[in-house]
């Protein structure tokens, strides 16, 4: 009969003995490949609703291929700055109301927060209907907008 315990052992140790010769290797090869890293660009510009500035509002970009955004709120002369990168490509531009997140703002209870998008047009409030664009290229990127009703 043969000793299958014994050979056990020895497949164990073997095991071990491969994975502690390789292990350094991966950590010199960066085991895996590493994450590539994705063109991005950043943005920022001003709003204005007929050429008077917009202010007390959040501008919204919603990537149109992966559906992920990032915003930012409007600051004195209607200026915003996205707050970091954002990978190339085709966004969405709409507006809300700072602080709201995705409730409209017929729901929030705060007379300030429903009255920040009353000279915004109707259609620039919404992800589904807006019908502004702006395409992130790599690097720095401005967009102004000048909402017209």
């Amino acid at each position: 009969m043969r000793d299958v315990s014994g050979s056990l052992i020895k497949q164990k140790r073997n095991s071990v003995l491969l994975a502690m010769l390789l292990l350094p290797v991966c950590f010199l090869n960066g085991c895996g490949g590493g994450a590539k890293s994705v063109p991005s660009g950043t943005a920022s510009g001003t709003v204005k609703v007929d050429g008077k500035s917009l202010t007390e509002c959040r501008i919204n970009f919603v990537s149109s291929i992966t559906g992920t955004g990032v915003y930012a709120d409007l600051q004195a002369e209607g200026a915003y700055e996205l707050p970091s990168a954002v990978p190339v490509g085709d966004y969405r531009v709409y507006f809300t109301s700072p602080g709201l997140g995705d409730a409209p703002p017929s729901e929030s209870g705060n007379q300030e927060i429903k009255d920040a998008l009353k000279d915004v047009p109707k259609k620039y409030q919404s992800e589904q209907e807006t019908d502004l664009q702006a395409v992130i290229k790599e690097g720095t990127n401005s967009f102004d907008f000048d909402l017209k009703p």
